[in-house]
């Protein structure tokens, strides 16, 4: 009969973390930012460690009859092994000075435990999986895989004042070099990279309108930009559209046809040239379409990790924030959406890129005698305005005001917070035939629909037919 394998653990050195603690006043602010209570694997050591815990958190020095005596009070003395156990790890202690090294072990050993048991569910749900979700299950093993992991950053130490000083002058010195041009992303409209500078690593980004407003718009306006005019590595996410009647925007947008003619085929001989052109320029860009339903920010953080490992990787789209799910059980969806919004920035902070959210606004701007938003409009929670480092609205008038012809072709993006930069707003001009947003265009002229009815002439498309990227 086989003997059943224990999972990973090191007795010895639990001890010596325990022990050591308990020996050096100074070794609990060594420590802590390695271990959990769920780090330790013998129970008995769990409970210490756990007490030992309450105790910093009182301020109370951490001892052998500080600890006794806590562990007596909460009955949980006997539990633990009883006072004689305590005093033997004491007695196994035979020094503080590798401390550290005791607790890493501690902590590798806990991962390998973590991970073996969520290879074990990973292995019993793969049993289970209809070969149709295949795509969706490798992508939750991933970010499975990827969570036991997850707390690495927190054991990131304080750094010395020379090291972030040599690396913001580095920063500096770029930025100089560049003078008169601006340090991050482009958005691609000239006022708005003149009050941001562009979208910058690390940088969480909202995009927040009211439905309708042209938010999806926007946001692949500013990815197509940054693909096609900065070659920049793009991914973008959407849960709340298909990748295809994404690209029939980009297409409709490139090429300058009107969308209704795109998502109808009614086509003339003259498109079919500018289609082309469109789909020859879109297929050589590094702009990356997701359009997975159910998406979570671990799901994101997965995918990217894989693009950004195989392609690399410089800005993330998401749209939009509010159809995330967070993956797991949270009280309520205002919790659940400050979740995403939390992760959202984690991936910014992790991967060194800016990742930009579409987000909804609520109802409340309707009922405003000026209809521009502000920073309490985001809907369901006001985590994502702590989150944020940048967060613009957009506004149009003729959203509200459809008869108004002035105002049919302009458009705000009013940025309401910029953690390093003013606020204010930019103009834009908005041309919804083919879901694009310009610089500000002071004479705007008639949409075709304005002039006359699209043609009703369908061409034949041979040419299209064997059209394959180059």
């Amino acid at each position: 009969m086989s003997q059943e394998k224990q999972a990973p653990h090191n007795i010895e050195a639990e001890i010596s973390v325990l022990g050591g603690i308990m020996l050096d006043p100074n070794a609990w602010t060594d420590i802590q930012h390695l271990l959990t209570e769920d780090s330790f694997y013998k129970p008995a050591h769990q409970k210490i460690f756990k007490a030992m815990e309450k105790l910093n958190y009182k301020n109370e020095p951490i001892d052998l009859i500080t600890l006794s005596n806590l562990l007596t009070n909460n009955n949980q003395i006997e539990v633990i092994g009883g006072h004689a156990y305590l005093s033997s790890i004491i007695e196994q202690t035979h020094s503080t000075s590798y401390l550290p090294q005791y607790a890493n072990i501690v902590a590798e050993k806990s991962k390998l435990r973590k991970l073996i048991s969520t290879c074990g569910d990973i292995s019993h749900e793969a049993y289970a999986q209809n070969f149709e979700e295949y795509p969706t299950f490798i992508d939750k093993v991933e970010a499975d895989i990827f969570a036991v992991t997850e707390n690495k950053n927190h054991t990131q130490q304080l750094t010395e004042p020379s090291a972030v000083v040599k690396s913001s002058v580095a920063i500096l010195e770029k930025l100089y070099a560049n003078q008169g041009s601006i340090s991050g992303i482009s958005s691609g409209f000239e006022a708005l990279d003149n009050m941001t500078s562009g979208f910058h690593e690390n940088e969480f980004v909202i995009i927040a309108a009211r439905p309708s407003m042209g938010k999806t718009a926007l946001g692949l306006n500013i990815a197509l930009h940054a693909a096609l005019r900065e070659k920049k590595k793009v991914a973008f996410f959407s849960v709340e559209m298909a990748k295809e009647a994404l690209m029939m925007r980009l297409l409709s947008n490139l090429a300058e046809i009107h969308a209704a003619k795109m998502r109808t085929g009614n086509l003339t001989d003259q498109d079919w040239p500018k289609l082309i052109d469109a789909a020859t320029k879109l297929s050589e860009t590094s702009l990356f379409l997701d359009d997975s339903s159910a998406l979570t920010p671990l799901d994101i953080r997965a995918k990217v990790r894989r693009m950004k490992k195989k392609h690399g990787l410089d800005l993330i789209v998401v749209d939009y924030l509010q159809l995330m799910t967070a993956g797991k059980k949270v009280e309520s969806r205002e919790r659940e959406v400050s979740e995403i919004s939390r992760l959202l920035k984690a991936v910014a902070k992790e991967l060194n890129i800016p990742v930009i959210a579409l987000a909804q606004l609520n109802r409340g701007v309707e009922g405003r005698s000026d209809r521009r938003p502000i920073l309490s409009d985001l809907r369901e929670s006001g985590s994502i305005e702590q989150d944020a480092d940048l967060i613009m609205m957009l506004y149009r008038e003729s959203y509200y005001e459809p008869d108004k012809i002035e105002v049919k072709n302009k458009a705000e993006v009013i940025i309401t917070k910029q953690r390093n930069g003013p606020t204010g707003y930019v103009n834009l001009s908005w041309f919804p035939e083919y879901g694009r947003f310009t610089n500000p265009i002071t004479e705007v002229a008639p949409t075709q629909t304005e002039q006359s009815a699209p043609s009703t002439h369908l061409s034949k498309s041979p040419t299209v037919k064997n059209w394959a990227p180059k």
